[in-house]
């Protein structure tokens, strides 16, 4: 709930800011959305325990983008309903080091990876006019979070679940089309029995903070 509460804090600050603006406009047909994040990914016990690995030992990090587009079905002069989709793919990457007192003929560690992929269509509830607003926005989609062991990917897909996503954003428009974007979202994933493929994995509550550009 606090996480939630934070977001739903933000984006009245924000909502504010849009508010400022001068070009009381409602909000246009549609916006397109690029934005980057590095953003931890956790390390679970259960997945470095179905590895054998220490949780130390995973990738706390994951290099990541998100696409998505925003269609606004009902606008008005300071509120607008959307609905769209967003898809979202990271990875996160950390080589092994050999234990202090390991023999030298022992074989070296694989490097472990982490993957999160998933796309989601959205309902969105924005606040604020053409050129700059602020949103709250929540969807449920098929998102795969993946760990595996050795420098090549399974060729068996991860396991794959629906997930619920929340966040909360702003856009600011400093010309007619282009504008900075940034996005606060939490995604809800839900536990995962091990295959013979991929590891286990338990409840989580993953933050991405993104930023980037928007084109109306």
């Amino acid at each position: 709930m606090r996480p939630f509460l934070l977001s739903l804090a933000l984006t009245v600050v924000f909502a504010s800011v849009a508010h400022a603006q001068d070009d009381r406009r409602p909000i246009g047909k549609f916006a397109f959305d690029l934005r980057g994040f590095y953003s931890g990914l956790g390390q679970d016990p259960i997945t470095a325990a179905n590895l054998g690995v220490d949780p130390a030992t995973l990738p706390t990090r994951a290099l990541g983008g998100v696409a998505g587009l925003q269609i606004y079905l009902l606008r008005k002069s300071n509120i607008a309903f959307g609905v769209g989709a967003e898809g979202v793919l990271a990875r996160g990457h950390a080589l092994q080091k050999p234990a202090k007192d390991a023999d030298p003929a022992d074989p070296i560690p694989l490097p472990l990876t982490q993957r999160f992929r998933g796309f989601s269509p959205q309902i969105t509830l924005n606040f604020g006019h053409r050129q700059g607003w602020s949103y709250l926005s929540a969807g449920m989609g098929p998102l795969a979070f993946s760990t595996y062991q050795g420098p090549i990917a399974p060729v068996d897909p991860p396991p794959v679940k629906n997930t619920i996503n929340m966040g909360a954003g702003a856009r600011w428009f400093n010309t007619e089309h282009l504008a900075f974007s940034f996005d606060m979202r939490f995604y809800l994933t839900r536990p995962i029995e091990q295959t013979i493929t991929y590891p286990g994995r338990q409840r989580a509550r993953i933050l991405v903070l993104s930023a980037g550009i928007s084109i109306k």
